[in-house]
């Protein structure tokens, strides 16, 4: 054996004893709080892992089913829509897989920021349009309404506050 195994062996056992004096000197509450973000944290990444492995098993065994069916074949000029429109699928299931984890992101933290917003804000039938939107329930032609009358409302809203920046910044030299 090296002596830096026995120096590393040594400062992982101060590093022990150190952890564990911090860990005594914590209330209970602490303590509880600390095992509560642990077991939290535990269960949220096997649930991302089981998503994602299934969803890849899923798509190698498409890839595996595409090999053993080009293996099959002898004369693959005969062939070559089928092969082309299995590459378009494949690749379709890529950049959908790519997008979907960004767009499900992207989504959570709107959800997110939209709570937010104060309730006054907005009018009851507009804040339903845009539940509806951001759930992706079906709207009727009164939320399309709302939501056309909202995005109008939001543009002359932005062209203004260009006007307002302008306003701030001669205010701030003042």
């Amino acid at each position: 054996m090296s002596i830096d195994k026995w120096l590393s062996e040594e400062d992982s056992k101060e590093e022990r004893i150190r952890k564990e004096k911090a860990f005594k000197n914590l209330s209970e509450g602490e303590v509880k709080e600390l095992k509560k973000k642990k077991i939290r944290n535990i269960v949220m990444k096997n649930e991302q892992k089981s998503i994602e492995s299934e969803e890849s098993d899923k798509f190698i065994d498409e890839i595996l089913e595409f090999k053993e069916w080009l293996n099959q074949r002898t004369y693959l000029k005969g062939d070559i829509d089928k092969i082309e429109t299995w590459i378009k699928n494949m690749h379709l299931k890529v950049s959908e897989h790519i997008s979907g984890k960004e767009d499900s992101n992207s989504k959570k933290k709107l959800k997110e920021d939209y709570k937010k917003i104060p309730l006054n804000f907005l009018d009851e039938k507009t804040r339903i349009a845009i539940n509806k939107k951001i759930n992706g329930t079906t709207r009727t032609n009164s939320d399309n309404y709302y939501l056309r009358k909202l995005k109008k409302t939001v543009q002359e809203k932005l062209n203004e506050s260009k006007y307002y920046e302008i306003l701030e910044k001669i205010l701030n030299l003042l």
